[in-house]
C-alpha cells in the first residue's frame, strides 16, 4: 500500500500564487496526498480558491499572527491527532514554488529507501533557471551560511519542499513559533532532527521551481534610521538580531555561542551605522 503524503501548506493572502501550486498538485501522477491548508488570516479569498479545486482539503484558519513557525506549528498539532500508517510522508511547502507531475511520486520512491532523512527538494529559479538551492552548509566556527554544492556538506535545510517520515515530525517534535515565529524556524527544526539521528540530504531528482520575487526583507540600505530599525527587528526581516541570538542559543555548540553572540553584536552595529551614514 502507497504512503499517504500529508501536504502542510501555509499562505497568508497569496491566492494567484496558491493557485499556480494546486495546479502543480492537481497534475500529480501520485494521488495519494492530503492537502492542509494553513490559511493565516487570508482575506482575499484563498481558501475558498483552494477548496474549491480540492473540496477534500483541511483547512486551518488562523488570524495573522502565525508566521511560518506557528503555521507549521498547526499543522504539525493537527498530524498528533491524525491516525498514521507506517510510512505515512509529510511535505512542507512554499506556496511560490511549482513542480513537474512526477514530483511527489519522486520524493515517495526517494523516502522509501531512505525513511530516516530528511529530503529536501532542489530548487530552481523561476526567474533564472538556475538551481538555487540543495541544501546549507552551517559553519558555527564562522557563523557563515553557505549554499551547498555537494550533497554530502548539507547540515542545514530550508522547509520549501521538504519531505519527512510522519514518524521522524513526530520524533524531532513541533517548532518553537514563540521564540521563531519566521525565520529560523525551519533552520532550527532541521538542525534538531539531525541531532536526533536524521540525515539531511537532497536529490537532484525530487526538484521544483522557487519564485525569488516573493520571499521577505532582505535589503534595507537607503531608509531612515527609525524605519531601519522598525524593519530590522520585525518578524519579517532576515537580519533580526532578536531571533538570530534565539537560534545561535537553540541551535549553536556551546562552545561556540559566546563567540557567535558576539558577532551578532558587532555585525549589527556596523550594519545600523552604515545604514545611518548613508
Amino acid at each position: 500500500m502507497a504512503p499517504k503524503v500529508f501536504i502542510f501548506l501555509p499562505v497568508h493572502n497569496r491566492k494567484e500564487i496558491t493557485r499556480t501550486f494546486i495546479t502543480s498538485l492537481l497534475q500529480q501522477t501520485f494521488t495519494n496526498y492530503h492537502l492542509v491548508l494553513i490559511d493565516d488570516g487570508s482575506t482575499d479569498g484563498t481558501a475558498d480558491m483552494v477548496t474549491s479545486l480540492l473540496p477534500a482539503a483541511t483547512v486551518i484558519t488562523g488570524t495573522g499572527d502565525w508566521w511560518w513557525g506557528g503555521s507549521l506549528q498547526q499543522g504539525y498539532n493537527w498530524i498528533c491527532g491524525q491516525t498514521l500508517q507506517e510510512g505515512d510522508l509529510v511535505l512542507i511547502a512554499n506556496d511560490d514554488v511549482e513542480f513537474a507531475p512526477d514530483y511527489l511520486q519522486q520524493g515517495v520512491d526517494y523516502m522509501h529507501t531512505a525513511p530516516d532523512t530528511l529530503l529536501l527538494s532542489q530548487a530552481y529559479s523561476k526567474q533564472t533557471g538556475q538551481l538555487t538551492d540543495i541544501g546549507v552548509v552551517l559553519d558555527w566556527r564562522k557563523l557563515t551560511f553557505t549554499p551547498a554544492t555537494n550533497i554530502a556538506d548539507i547540515n542545514c535545510l530550508s522547509t520549501r519542499g521538504l519531505f519527512l517520515t510522519a514518524k521522524a515530525l513526530l520524533a524531532t517534535g513541533g517548532f518553537r513559533p514563540a521564540l521563531l515565529p519566521h525565520y529560523f524556524s525551519d533552520y532550527e527544526f532541521t538542525l534538531r532532527a539531525q541531532r536526533k539521528g536524521f540525515k539531511l540530504t537532497s536529490d537532484p531528482r525530487v526538484r521544483l521551481l522557487m519564485n525569488e520575487e516573493t520571499t521577505g526583507i532582505h535589503q534595507l540600505k537607503g531608509v531612515s534610521v527609525w524605519k531601519y530599525l522598525k524593519k530590522i527587528f520585525s518578524k519579517r526581516a532576515v537580519g533580526n538580531p532578536v531571533y538570530y541570538f534565539v537560534f545561535i542559543w537553540l541551535s549553536c555548540p556551546a562552545k561556540y555561542i559566546p563567540l557567535n553572540l558576539c558577532r551578532v553584536c558587532v555585525g549589527f552595529v556596523k550594519t545600523f551605522l552604515q545604514n545611518s551614514l548613508a
